[in-house]
């Protein structure tokens, strides 16, 4: 695959369910149109990106001359994508041709709203958009105060509103009170509610589990342990009879299990198994998704960098810890102490200092496709980019994979 960098974003509703995804990807100032065509039919094409999106009907923006002057959208399904095209747009006839065409063969579309935009707003513009989009999606945190009655107005239309910028619960409640329908952001990575207290980390026994592994070398002791936990039981032996293993004969022994990952590989196994144990919503799933893509992207970048295995198993473990918070509901300070790890750690991941401060910063820019950022970072830590976008594709595969181990 080309150097591309793409991250898939979660869309909830009003009530926190995830409707659909964004698939964003990265678009430079000095990419010509075809490199830009190239890169957009990539990502819509190639069947290991969009199995990742889990069947999800997926936004992705694109430009009117995109679907003016090329059969693009032709060689895209049309029940997977949603093409999102700028407001400024639609003042083409030729444009509006163009989706009206796409309309009558099942293709959907939304409008986009820059902040221009909205000083120039114009309830009968939006009406003439009837029947050509769908949905119409707007950064929450443009809009002021003077824009809110004629948000409200066009939210009677038939239209869905979708909220980007969703990065703050103020921001979320705005969203709420101007009648959105969909919303997207950075709130939606924030734990709502922080306990610091011992007793509520201690009700998570799959932590408690995961200390004591980090804690005993005994592999017969760990074992014992967790035949003491049958859900963990069954788990681990799904696991080791996956088709992770080539196993020739399956292993039907919790012992012999334990024996064959090995201390270090069960320690991380039972992260996974803890953080698939705390979902209660799909807030809680997509965000430990995020934490895995983060942690399995930062493994990868790691061993791109340094062949050193423990190195790189830290980087794993660096990625989960950074949604700790929203994922566990309990302070970063208070799961690092239960996990015996080094008081460090929490100001490197909170500060996106050092080695692995720096792979998750690097991690950060490639979810947000902060260009300068990534090649900042890339040089500082002598990272090829020319792999960047094949960590990214194998790091979702690999989250689609081990969420659907349960």
């Amino acid at each position: 695959m080309e150097t591309l960098f793409f991250c898939k974003i979660p869309i909830f509703d009003r009530y926190k369910k995830l409707r659909y995804y964004e698939l964003a990807y990265s678009s430079y100032k000095d990419e010509s149109f075809n490199q830009i065509v190239k890169k957009l039919y990539s990502v819509t094409s190639d069947k290991e990106i969009t199995k990742i999106l889990s069947e999800k009907t997926t936004f992705i923006k694109i430009s009117s001359d995109i679907l003016i002057f090329t059969e693009f959208l032709n060689l895209v399904p049309n029940n997977l994508f949603i093409f999102e095209l700028k407001l400024n747009d639609f003042k083409s006839n030729l444009l509006k041709e163009k989706v009206k065409e796409f309309k009558n063969k099942s293709y959907s579309f939304s409008v986009e709203l820059e902040k221009e935009d909205l000083y120039n707003l114009d309830i009968e513009y939006f009406m003439s958009l009837l029947g050509l989009v769908e949905y119409i999606s707007i950064d929450i945190s443009k809009i002021d105060k003077n824009q809110g009655d004629f948000i409200r107005e066009i939210s009677q239309i038939s239209f869905l509103l979708k909220a980007e910028n969703v990065d703050t619960p103020e921001l979320f409640n705005k969203a709420l009170d101007l009648n959105f329908d969909l919303f997207e952001g950075d709130f939606f990575s924030q734990a709502e509610e922080i306990n610091t207290d011992f007793e509520s980390l201690n009700k998570l026994e799959i932590l408690k589990l995961v200390k004591f592994v980090n804690e005993e070398d005994d592999l017969n002791l760990i074992a014992e342990r967790i035949k003491s936990m049958p859900e963990v039981s069954i788990a681990l032996l799904k696991y080791i009879n996956s088709s992770f293993f080539y196993l020739t004969n399956p292993i039907t022994s919790v012992n012999r299990a334990v024996a064959y990952l090995g201390k270090k590989n069960l320690f991380s196994w039972l992260i996974l198994v803890s953080l698939m144990s705390v979902n209660k919503d799909d807030i809680d799933i997509e965000n430990m998704k995020k934490a895995l893509f983060r942690a399995k992207f930062m493994e990868l970048l790691s061993k791109e960098i340094n062949p050193d295995i423990n190195i790189s198993d830290t980087a794993f473990l660096f990625g989960i810890l950074s949604l700790a918070e929203p994922l566990f509901k309990v302070s970063l300070s208070v799961i690092i102490d239960q996990l015996n790890l080094s008081s460090n750690i929490e100001s490197d991941i909170k500060e996106e200092k050092g080695y692995f401060g720096d792979l998750l910063k690097f991690t950060k820019a490639v979810e947000k496709r902060e260009e300068n950022l990534i090649k900042e970072i890339s040089s500082k830590c002598n990272l090829d980019l020319s792999n960047i976008g094949k960590f990214i594709l194998e790091s979702y595969k690999w989250v689609e994979n081990i969420t659907k181990i349960r």
